[in-house]
């Protein structure tokens, strides 16, 4: 446990690693169909090494408590003792490696001050608009996007029959190929699209769209928000 472990050096089922990287990305993972009255599944992540390498953690519900307060998005800590669990059988995470580290009740972690300056505050493994077809599966894994933002529809109600509010975004590629985003609820009330289109008068706006599922909308393959969702106009990065 002296000795520090890189994430491409982790494998599936181990349990005495110690990682030194910066949480890039943090978010509750909820069960909205679930009848109890806090929906958490869990508390989830995305971590970076000094390699440049990624990985998804993970802290269970039951562990909410102890670990919540001490993680804060883009600082740098050091991970003792999660175990690396398979991720074949997992849904709604980033496969950036074959395992993600989950906490347990003898995981610790320590926020550094003085270490880990190096490691870049942001990093995304982009999915080309061409491969999205291919990330529409059950387990639904999440995929960032980015892209020119050429359009920002109303948000309002998905139809005239559904009880669900989205905004329509339309980015656009190198390739000036065209992708339909859809931002529900909460993501999509919280989108400044009247902002975003005036700043795109003066220029363009790129953005890039994390944590996005995909499915089938309306027939189409469409890229979704999911409870890992966040947005970054260039001016945020």
């Amino acid at each position: 446990m002296s000795s520090m472990t890189k994430l491409a050096d982790i494998t599936s089922g181990q349990q005495n690693c110690k990682v030194l990287a910066r949480i890039t990305r943090l978010w509750d993972s909820k069960n909205m169909n679930s009848r109890a009255a806090d929906p958490l599944i869990s508390i989830d992540g995305v971590i970076l090494d000094e390699d440049g390498k990624m990985a998804h953690i993970s802290v269970p519900k039951k562990l909410e408590k102890q670990f919540r307060p001490s993680l804060t998005q883009g600082s740098v800590y050091m991970f003792a003792n999660p175990i690396a669990v398979d991720t074949k059988q997992k849904a709604y995470i980033y496969h950036h490696q074959d395992y993600m580290l989950q906490f347990q009740h003898t995981s610790t972690v320590n926020r550094l001050q003085t270490r880990g300056g190096t490691i870049p505050r942001f990093a995304f493994n982009l999915c080309p608009f061409d491969q999205l077809a291919s990330k529409n599966i059950r387990s639904k894994p999440l995929i960032n996007l980015i892209g020119v933002i050429s359009d920002v529809g109303p948000y309002d109600f998905a139809s005239p029959t559904s009880n669900k509010k989205l905004q329509k975004i339309q980015i656009c590629d190198l390739e000036e190929q065209t992708q339909q985003l859809l931002l529900w609820s909460e993501h999509g009330e919280s989108f400044d699209g009247d902002n975003t289109i005036q700043q795109s008068k003066n220029g363009i706006v790129v953005a890039i769209f994390a944590g996005l599922t995909v499915g089938n909308f309306s027939g189409q393959i469409e890229a979704s928000s999911s409870y890992a969702t966040q947005v970054f106009i260039d001016s945020d990065l």
